[in-house]
């Protein structure tokens, strides 16, 4: 339901000459605790995509307060708000710098919270001003190679699966109920699912340097040269060289790559205008044979559900391509008995 009421909200904002009451509503429920942290995704994300479709035509004053307050989630609050939140706010921050009176801002935003180490944040600044849609990036191709390279880092050292970076980064984290990206490929997954899939084709020089980033970040492929994920053993107490008294912790890599696989923005197979890439096609590749390699082993087979339909392009791009008001009725759903009463039984 809160999809359909972005959408709505979309399509009226680029009916009206100006946005600034919903653009000002919008950052004060993020700025407020009038809705709640889940809520606050939504807001959040309407809040960017309005920025890149309307920022020019807002006023200076609001855009300073949107400025204030997304600047301010990024710096201040990161502890008490979701990742996707962040995420979001960064994004937002790099649409919104495409409407500054100097272009070189965009670069100077682009760099600037390279010292805190913070995938959520570099990420979704860095895409988000590679993604805000100006002409007047300034050195837009050293750009674009800094972004490529801090995604590559990003999945080797911090991705979030234990496998690839060496060790569990989420080791140490508080229990918390605010939902957290397990690391840098959720982060990565979820701009690109949300915002790449929304505003760039296939065949685009930003679709294609974030999926050439990807595949040459090998993150893929080393998984698939692994045999099995046993998982590990966590020691409890004082530290000794063997597992006695040590928990066995399960691999969380099966929980983690097929969602990322069906976040990907692969385009519908029933897509006139777009085709997919070189640079897609090699993320497929992979991606196709961690689900062919280690099906398996998913604690449900319906696990590897949705990435697989996104990958045989069968999930209208992730419901892009559909218009806002088809309901679930109106979808067909690949299910096992539509496929053995059309497929198996018409043949």
């Amino acid at each position: 339901m809160r999809s359909v009421v972005i959408e709505n909200l979309l399509l009226l904002i680029k009916m009206t000459p100006k946005a600034d009451p919903i653009v000002k509503d919008l950052t004060s429920q993020i700025d407020g605790d009038k809705v709640d942290g889940e809520q606050k995704v939504q807001v959040s994300q309407a809040l960017a995509l309005i920025l890149r479709e309307k920022g020019k035509a807002i006023q200076e004053a609001i855009s300073k307060q949107v400025y204030g307050v997304l600047t301010s989630v990024i710096e201040e609050r990161k502890r008490d708000l979701n990742d996707k939140v962040i995420i979001n706010a960064s994004v937002g921050l790099g649409f919104l710098s495409a409407y500054s009176s100097d272009p070189s801002q965009m670069k100077d935003l682009f760099y600037a919270f390279d010292e805190e180490k913070d995938f959520r944040v570099s990420l979704g600044i860095k895409l988000g001003i590679l993604m805000n849609g100006s002409a007047q990036i300034p050195d837009l191709e050293q750009l674009q190679k800094d972004a490529a390279s801090c995604i590559r880092l990003a999945l080797a050292a911090e991705s979030g699966i234990a496998e690839i970076d060496g060790r569990d980064i989420g080791e140490g984290r508080p229990e918390e109920e605010i939902f957290r990206f397990d690391g840098a490929l959720g982060a990565l997954g979820y701009i690109m699912d949300t915002y790449l899939r929304r505003l760039f084709k296939s065949d685009s020089a930003t679709s294609k340097l974030l999926f050439k980033a990807l595949a040459d970040s090998e993150i893929l492929q080393k998984l698939n040269a692994e045999d099995d994920f046993p998982g590990t053993f966590k020691k409890v107490g004082a530290a000794n060289d063997d597992v006695d008294g040590a928990t066995l912790v399960l691999s969380k890599v099966f929980d983690q790559v097929p969602p990322f696989i069906a976040s990907l923005p692969i385009p519908s197979i029933a897509s006139k205008t777009e085709k997919i890439s070189a640079e897609q096609a090699e993320v497929m590749r992979a991606s196709f044979a961690f689900v062919h390699k280690f099906y398996l082993d998913f604690d449900s087979k319906s696990d590897g559900r949705p990435a697989l339909l996104n990958l045989l392009q069968l999930t209208y791009n992730n419901g892009q391509d559909l218009a806002v008001s088809t309901g679930m009725d109106d979808i067909t759903s690949l299910s096992n008995a539509y496929v053995r009463e059309v497929v198996c039984e018409g043949a």
